[in-house]
C-alpha cells in the first residue's frame, strides 16, 4: 500500500515536472518566435516613440510581461493586439504555428503581404486597414473552425482578391462576424451561407461582387447587420429577406438591382436603417413601408419609383432620401408629423403645389432639399418655423413673392439656394448680419432687382456667391477685406449701373470684358492691387461718368482714351489714374517710352490724334471764352448798353409779375 502510493506521488510529480518543461519550452519558443517577427519590422521613427509597445518586447524579460500580450494560465501567449502601432511589414516571419494557445490576433492599421494560412487556433482576427494582398487562402475555412470574427475590411491600395471560399461558411458554424468590405473580391455570395446559423453581421459592400443576392440568405435568420452596397448585384430583391426579421440595418444601394420592393419587407420590424438607393428598382413604393415603426433612416433615392409618396407609419425618422425619382403630387403632409426628421431630401421628382405651412412643425431640420421640382407660390413661412436649420435648397422650382424674411432668424444657416425661381424682391440688408455662417449664396435666375448690398461682405465665411441672372443695378463692397481677384462673372451683370470696389485687397487684372456693363455709370476700383494693363473695354462704356482706378498697380497706356465726343472732364483727370506707378500717356505728364503699350497702341489711336484731341479740348475752350467776351466787353466798356439792358430786364419782370396774380 504504502508502494503504491510512492508510486503514485512519483508519476504525479514526473507529470507536473514534464508539463513545466513543455510549458516553458512552448513559451521559450513563442518568445523566439516574438523577437524574430520584431526584428523583420520597420517600426515608425525607428521604434524609439515612448508609446511603442515594442520597447517592452525585451528578451531578459517574461514574455507575458510585454505590453500587448495576454497569457493564459499556463503563460502561453493567448492573445496578441497591436492595433495602429505603427509597424511595416508582414505576417511570414511572425510563425503562427508556435502559439499553440492563440485565440485573439489583432494587427489592425499595421501590415501588409498576404494572409497566413497556419490560424487554427484562432477566433478571432482583425487584420483590417491594412495593405493585405492576393485571394483568401483556400485553406482558412478549414485551418480554423472555432472562427468568431474575422475582419479583413479595408486592405489599402493592394487590396484581397479571389472569391468567397464556399467551405468558409460550411466549416465555421460558430461565427457571428464577418467583415470583407472595401477590397476587391469577385463572385457571388455561396448559397452554402445558410450554414452559418449565429452570423449577425455580414459586410461585404465595397468589392466586385456580381450575380444575384441568393435567396438562401433568408435562412440566416440572426442576421441583424447586412450590407451589400457599391458592388453589381443584379435581378430583383429576393422575397426570402423578409425572413430576416432581427435585421437593424438593411444596405442594398448601388448596386443593380431591378424590380419592386417586396412586400414581405413589412416583416422587417426591428429595422432602423433601409438604403436602397441608386438601383433600376421601379414601381410603386409599397404600403408595407408603414409597418417599418422602428425605422429612423430611409434612402430610396436614385430609382424609378413612382406615384405618391407613400405613407409613413413611423414617428422615429431622422433622415428620408427620395430625391431623382418620378414621385407625384403635393408636398405629402404626412412628412410634417415626423417631428424628429433632421434630413427631408425630396428634390429632382414631380412634385407640385404650394409649401404647406405645417413646415414649421419640423424643428428638429437641419438639412431640406425641394430643389428641381414644380412647386409654386409664396414660401409661407411662420415666425415659429425651424431656427436650427444649416441647409436649404428650394432651387429649379416656380417659387414667387419677396424674400423669406425668416430666414432672418436661422443663425446657423450654412447654405441657401433659391436659384432659378421667380423671387422677385430686392436682396435684404440682414442677410450680412442675421446669417453671420453663410458659406454658400446662390439667388442665380430670378427677378431679384435693386442694388447688391454692401453686407454681404460682412458673410467672412462665404465661399461661392451667385447672383447672376437677375435685374440688379448696383454693387457696393467698398472698404472691406476681399482678396483675390475680381470675378469675371461681374461683367455678366449687363443691368449694373455702379461698381464699387474700393478699399479692398483686390489683385489680379480689371477683367477683360468690363466692356459688356454697357449702361455702367459708376466704376471704382481704387485702393487696391490690381495689375496689369486697363482693358480696351473701358473704352466701351458709353454710360460712365464716373471712373476711379487710382492707387493699384496697373501698367501700360492711361486711361483717357475714348473717341473726343464722349470724353469729359471726369475722363481726362489725372487723378482717376494716380498713383499707378506704371502708368504713362494722356492724360499723366508721363510719356510712354517706346516699345511700351502705350495709350495710342491700346486704343487704336496715333500719337498724333491723342494731340489732336488735346488741340480739340482746347479749341473749345477758347471758343467758350471769345463768344463770352464778346456778349459782355460791351456791357463793361459802354454805360448806355448797360441802362438799355436793365431797364429791359425790369420790363420783362412787370410783365411776368401782372401774368402771375392774372392766374
Amino acid at each position: 500500500m504504502v508502494l503504491q502510493t510512492r508510486n503514485r506521488s512519483f508519476l504525479q510529480a514526473f507529470l507536473l515536472l514534464l508539463l513545466c518543461t513543455s510549458t516553458s519550452h512552448g513559451t521559450e519558443q513563442e518568445a523566439g518566435s516574438l523577437l524574430r517577427w520584431k526584428s523583420t519590422l520597420l517600426l515608425a521613427n525607428g521604434g524609439d516613440e515612448p508609446s511603442s509597445p515594442l520597447l517592452s518586447w525585451l528578451a531578459t524579460k517574461r514574455t507575458c510581461s510585454w505590453r500587448s500580450i495576454m497569457c493564459d494560465a499556463t503563460g502561453r501567449v493567448a492573445e496578441l493586439s497591436l492595433p495602429s502601432a505603427g509597424l511595416h511589414g508582414t505576417l511570414s516571419a511572425l510563425g503562427l504555428a508556435a502559439f499553440s494557445a492563440l485565440t485573439k490576433l489583432d494587427l489592425r492599421n499595421n501590415i501588409c503581404g498576404s494572409i497566413p494560412a497556419n490560424i487554427s487556433s484562432l477566433t478571432y482576427l482583425d487584420l483590417s486597414q491594412n495593405s493585405l494582398s492576393g485571394e483568401l487562402p483556400d485553406t482558412l475555412p478549414s485551418t480554423s473552425q472555432r472562427m468568431r470574427y474575422l475582419n479583413l475590411s479595408a486592405n489599402g491600395l493592394n487590396k484581397l482578391t479571389g472569391v468567397i471560399p464556399p467551405d468558409l461558411f460550411m466549416n465555421w458554424p460558430e461565427i457571428t462576424s464577418f467583415y470583407a468590405q472595401n477590397n476587391s473580391l469577385a463572385g457571388s455570395i455561396p448559397p452554402e451561407i445558410s450554414n452559418v446559423s449565429k452570423l449577425q453581421t455580414l459586410f461585404l459592400h465595397r468589392n466586385n461582387l456580381y450575380g444575384k443576392i441568393t435567396v438562401e440568405i433568408g435562412r440566416v435568420a440572426s442576421l441583424w447587420r447586412f450590407m451589400l452596397s457599391c458592388n453589381s448585384f443584379t435581378g430583383p430583391i429576393p422575397h426570402s429577406v423578409g425572413n430576416l426579421t432581427s435585421l437593424v440595418l438593411l444596405g442594398i444601394f448601388c448596386n443593380n438591382l431591378i424590380g419592386k420592393i417586396p412586400l414581405e419587407i413589412a416583416n422587417l420590424t426591428a429595422l432602423e436603417s433601409l438604403d436602397l438607393d441608386t438601383n433600376q428598382l421601379e414601381g410603386e413604393v409599397p404600403q408595407a413601408l408603414s409597418a417599418l415603426q422602428s425605422l429612423e433612416f430611409l434612402d430610396i433615392s436614385n430609382n424609378k419609383f413612382s406615384d405618391v409618396i407613400p405613407y409613413l407609419n413611423t414617428r422615429k425618422l431622422l433622415a428620408i432620401s427620395l430625391a431623382n425619382n418620378s414621385f407625384t403630387g403635393v408636398f405629402p403632409i404626412v412628412l410634417c408629423q415626423q417631428s424628429c426628421l433632421q434630413i427631408l431630401d425630396l428634390s429632382n421628382n414631380k412634385l407640385y403645389g404650394k409649401l404647406p405651412r405645417c413646415l414649421r412643425n419640423m424643428q428638429d431640420l437641419l438639412f431640406i432639399d425641394l430643389s428641381s421640382n414644380a412647386f409654386s407660390g409664396n414660401v409661407q413661412m411662420s415666425k415659429n418655423f425651424n431656427l436650427s436649420l444649416e441647409s436649404v435648397h428650394l432651387a429649379n422650382n416656380g417659387l414667387n413673392g419677396g424674400f423669406a424674411h425668416v430666414l432672418k432668424r436661422c443663425r446657423r444657416l450654412l447654405i441657401l439656394d433659391l436659384g432659378e425661381n421667380k423671387f422677385s424682391d430686392t436682396i435684404p440688408s440682414w442677410i450680412g448680419f442675421s446669417n453671420p455662417l453663410l458659406r454658400v449664396l446662390i439667388l442665380r435666375s430670378n427677378m431679384l432687382h435693386g442694388s447688391i448690398p454692401w453686407q454681404l461682405s460682412q458673410l467672412s465665411f462665404l465661399q461661392l456667391l451667385d447672383l447672376s441672372g437677375n435685374s440688379f443695378i448696383g454693387i457696393d463692397l467698398s472698404s472691406n477685406y476681399l482678396s483675390g481677384d475680381i470675378p469675371p462673372e461681374f461683367t455678366k451683370f449687363v443691368g449694373l449701373r455702379f461698381l464699387n470696389l474700393s478699399r479692398n485687397h483686390l489683385s489680379g487684372g480689371i477683367p477683360k470684358d468690363i466692356g459688356n456693363l454697357v449702361i455702367l455709370e459708376t466704376l471704382d476700383l481704387s485702393l487696391n492691387e490690381l495689375y496689369g494693363s486697363i482693358p480696351s473695354g473701358i473704352s466701351e462704356l458709353m454710360s460712365l461718368n464716373l471712373l476711379n482706378l487710382s492707387n493699384n498697380h496697373l501698367s501700360g497706356g492711361a486711361g483717357a482714351r475714348v473717341a473726343p465726343p464722349l470724353a469729359s472732364s471726369l475722363l481726362v483727370d489725372p487723378s482717376i489714374y494716380s498713383n499707378n506707378f506704371g502708368l504713362c500717356g494722356f492724360p499723366l505728364d508721363i510719356a510712354c517710352s517706346d516699345g511700351s503699350n502705350s495709350t495710342a497702341a491700346l486704343f487704336g489711336h496715333s500719337h498724333a490724334q491723342e494731340i489732336e484731341a488735346l488741340i480739340w479740348y482746347y479749341s473749345v475752350l477758347a471758343g467758350l471764352t471769345f463768344g463770352f467776351s464778346l456778349w459782355s466787353g460791351p456791357l463793361l466798356l459802354f454805360k448806355s448798353w448797360r441802362v438799355a439792358m436793365f431797364s429791359c430786364v425790369d420790363h420783362i419782370q412787370d410783365r411776368a409779375a401782372k401774368w402771375i396774380f392774372a392766374i
